[in-house]
């Protein structure tokens, strides 16, 4: 064996095992992507209002008032999802239970929805996009 073929082969090794590594760690996002709708929703709001939008997430039982059923909100408005209002109770223009959701000045969505400039805003009005289309594609059917 020459002094090459060692050098090689350890070589060889060694990228047959990072290969084999990294075959098993999950899909790296995109991040010109970002997360989906739901991702968003179950980061920020499902402690609340539970994985499927009821009511019923593991931080409920503890707040002085439940968190809202978010499927019923077309059922209560109608039967028209009222994606208007939802854009206003997330962006902070229209007032929600202060205790649950915290101040104005502070609200729990950050700066995820809200940006210092122009590009992170677009970004930010792109995540809260999502975030609507999500709650309504949740909506439960009327019949």
């Amino acid at each position: 064996m020459s002094r090459i073929d060692t050098p090689l082969r350890i070589v060889m090794i060694l990228v047959g095992l990072t290969v084999l590594f990294v075959s098993d760690l999950p899909a790296q996002k995109n991040p010109a992507i970002g997360p989906s709708g739901q991702e968003i929703y179950i980061d920020r709001c499902g402690a609340c209002h539970g994985e499927y939008g009821k009511g019923d997430g593991p931080a409920a039982g503890s707040l002085r008032v439940g968190p809202t059923n978010l499927t019923l909100l077309a059922k209560r408005n109608g039967g028209i999802f009222p994606a208007e209002w939802v854009r206003k109770v997330v962006g902070g223009e229209e007032e929600v239970d202060i205790i649950a959701h915290g101040s104005r000045q502070m609200p729990v969505w950050g700066e995820l929805f809200h940006a210092k400039n122009a590009a992170g805003q677009q970004i930010a009005n792109d995540r809260f996009k999502k975030l609507v289309a999500y709650l309504e594609s949740i909506q439960e059917r009327i019949d």
